[in-house]
C-alpha cells in the first residue's frame, strides 16, 4: 500500500514524442526526504510500473544510499531509469554503478556540477540530468561536454522557449518542464480561422443546455467526427451489448454527457499540435478532477471534468487561455478555475495539478485523502490508456 501519492510528469524526446514519465512522490510530511524515498519503495512493492506509466519508461529519483535496494527492484530494469540525487558526486560508488549497469538497470546522475575527472568516473551511468533553471550559458557548455562523453542528456524544469532552444542546440536528448504546457507561438491574440471553428464546435458541445437532437446534428455535420465517435463508442472498452450505428442510440446506452465528452476529445485530437501527450494529460486531469469531486460527495462533477479537460487547451490551441475562454461561453466558476485557480472548482483543479507534480504542500482541498486519491489516479491512468488506444486506432 502506498501511504501517499505518486504523480507523474511527461518527459519528451527531441521530436516532442513521449519518452518516459518522471514519478513524483507526494507526502503530507513534505520536509521529510526519507518519506518521499519510502513512497517510491512502497510503490515498487505494491503496484506494477505499467499501472503508473501505462507501459512507458519511468524515471525515479533516489539517493545513492539506496543503491543496494535498487538491485532488487521488482520493476522491469529495462523500463526504469534511476536518477541519483547526490550533490557530492564523489559519494556515488562507481563500482556499484557498474554492477547495476551490467544487470541492465539504467542509471542517471543528477548534477549541474562540472568536474571532468568525476564525470568520467560515472560512465556506467547512461543518463545525465541537468536543471534548466541554472545559468544557461554554463549549462550549454556542460551539456556539450557530456554529450561528447556519450551520456544521454535530460533537461528538467524547462520554463521558457529560450531554455528549450539553447539546450536543444546543445544536443540535449530529453526534456521536461512546464514550458510544454503553455502556448508557445503567440502572434498577437487572434486565433486562426480553422482553430476558431474548432473552438466554436467545442463551445456548442459543452453547452449544458444542448439537446440530443442538437448534438446529433452537430456530429453529423462532420462525417469524420461522426465516424470516429461511433468507432470509439463501439470499442470493446465501452462494453456495449450491441453495436450502435447512430449517435442517438449511443446516448441511450452511455448518456448525453459521456457522448459530449468523447466528441470534444476527438475534436481536440484533430488539431495539429505537439506534444501529442498534452491531450492524454488533459484527459487524466479531467477524470481525476471528476472522481476527486465524487469522492468528496460534491455535485459539480461535470464542471470539474470540463475544468480538467480544458486546463491544457491553451497549449493545444497555441493561444492565450483568456482569448480561448471568450469563445467557449463557460460558466463563470469554470472560467475562474481555469484563469485563477479560484473557487470550489479551482480548488479541485489545483489539487489535481499539485498531485501530478508531487507538491502536497500546494493542495488546497484540506480533507483530501491521499491514499484514496492514489486509487483514483491509478484507475484514471488505465482509463486514459484505453482512450489513447482508441484515438490512435481512429487516426
Amino acid at each position: 500500500m502506498i501511504e501517499g501519492f505518486i504523480g507523474r510528469v511527461p518527459v519528451y524526446d527531441r521530436n516532442l514524442e513521449l519518452f518516459a514519465y518522471e514519478l513524483r512522490p507526494c507526502s503530507t510530511d513534505i520536509s521529510n526526504a526519507y518519506k518521499r524515498d519510502e513512497l517510491i519503495k512502497q510503490a515498487w512493492e505494491s503496484v506494477r510500473l505499467e499501472q503508473i506509466t501505462g507501459g512507458r519508461k519511468g524515471i525515479i529519483n533516489l539517493p545513492a544510499v539506496m543503491l543496494p535496494e535498487i538491485s532488487h527492484l521488482p520493476w522491469p530494469k529495462d523500463q526504469i531509469i534511476v536518477t541519483l540525487t547526490e550533490n557530492d558526486l564523489s559519494a556515488i560508488p562507481t563500482d556499484k554503478l557498474a554492477t547495476l549497469a551490467k544487470e541492465g538497470l539504467m542509471i542517471a546522475i543528477n548534477s549541474n556540477r562540472f568536474d571532468p575527472g568525476l564525470v568520467s568516473q560515472h560512465n556506467p551511468a547512461k543518463f545525465w540530468c541537468l536543471n534548466a533553471d541554472e545559468d544557461l550559458s554554463e549549462l550549454e557548455l556542460f551539456a556539450k561536454s557530456l554529450h561528447q562523453q556519450g551520456f544521454k542528456l535530460l533537461a528538467r524544469n524547462i520554463e521558457t522557449r529560450e531554455q528549450y532552444d539553447a539546450l536543444f542546440e546543445a544536443q540535449v536528448d530529453y526534456f521536461q518542464g512546464r514550458y510544454f504546457e503553455r502556448p508557445r507561438m503567440i502572434h498577437g491574440t487572434q486565433i486562426p480561422a480553422n482553430r476558431l471553428a474548432i473552438l466554436q464546435l467545442i463551445a456548442r458541445l459543452q453547452d449544458p443546455d444542448i439537446t440530443i437532437d442538437e448534438v446529433e446534428s452537430l456530429v453529423h455535420q462532420d462525417m469524420t467526427l461522426s465516424y470516429k465517435l461511433l468507432r470509439m463508442i463501439n470499442a470493446a472498452f465501452f462494453g456495449l451489448p450491441n453495436k450502435v450505428e447512430s449517435i442517438r442510440r449511443a446516448v441511450v446506452f452511455l448518456g448525453l454527457q459521456r457522448i459530449k465528452h468523447w466528441a470534444i476529445v476527438i475534436v481536440v485530437n484533430a488539431i495539429d499540435y505537439k506534444p501529442r501527450e498534452l491531450l492524454i494529460s488533459a484527459v487524466v486531469r479531467a477524470r481525476t478532477c471528476e472522481q476527486m469531486a465524487a469522492s468528496l460527495k460534491r455535485r459539480d462533477l461535470e464542471q470539474c471534468y470540463i475544468a480538467g479537460l480544458f486546463s491544457l487547451l491553451d497549449a493545444i490551441m497555441d493561444a492565450p487561455i483568456e482569448e480561448i475562454l471568450k469563445h467557449l461561453n463557460l460558466a463563470q466558476d469554470i472560467n475562474d478555475a481555469l484563469l485563477y485557480g479560484t473557487g470550489p472548482i479551482g480548488e479541485i483543479l489545483q489539487s489535481t495539478l499539485a498531485l501530478e507534480q508531487g507538491l502536497c504542500n500546494k493542495i488546497p482541498v484540506r480533507d483530501l485523502d491521499l491514499q484514496s486519491a492514489m486509487h483514483i489516479y491509478l484507475e484514471t491512468i488505465a482509463w486514459a490508456e484505453e482512450i489513447r488506444k482508441q484515438l490512435q486506432q481512429a487516426a
